[in-house]
């Protein structure tokens, strides 16, 4: 059976499992001079701990947008080219989702895949439109989470 990583898929496979494939699928999607580049900070910018999360906020931002990019790219020849790419781009936004930004603490993996589905409809096709689009989505994940937990 052919790994879709929808919702049903990731809910069912081991989180080591989608772990260690998700950073495989980016390592090969970003290449290492680019990913050594965008993970090199200048000296003001981790001055000081907030700075200094703010840059890897940005780059693991620009890290996704890459790979998001490349999946669209690397497919464009095979065989089921549209399926492969949005069945990587499913898992390399389960990696934005669950790596990179812990968004499990925020709101569910069934709402973070309703989404990315709604998003593959009409999924952005440079890197520059990937960098809006999940900035738009960590935005709309604290407007949901904030509905669901507020302070006060």
């Amino acid at each position: 059976m052919l790994r879709d990583y929808t919702f049903e898929c990731l809910v069912t496979m081991p989180r080591h499992e989608l772990e260690e494939f998700s950073a495989r699928i980016i390592s090969k999607m970003v290449p290492e001079d680019v990913m050594s580049e965008i993970f090199t900070f200048e000296q003001e910018e981790i001055d000081s701990e907030e700075r200094l999360l703010s840059a890897r906020l940005d780059t693991m931002l620009r890290m996704t947008a890459i790979a998001l990019n490349e999946t669209q790219q690397a497919f464009d020849d095979s065989e089921n080219a549209k399926q492969n790419s949005e069945r990587m781009t499913r898992l390399i936004l389960w990696h934005f989702y669950a790596i990179s930004f812990r968004l499990e603490q925020a709101i569910s993996l069934e709402t973070h895949c309703q989404h990315v589905e709604a998003l593959l409809k009409n999924a952005p096709t440079d890197v520059f439109a990937w960098v809006k689009t999940l900035t738009e989505l960590l935005h709309t994940y604290a407007e949901i989470s904030e509905k669901q937990n507020p302070q006060g």
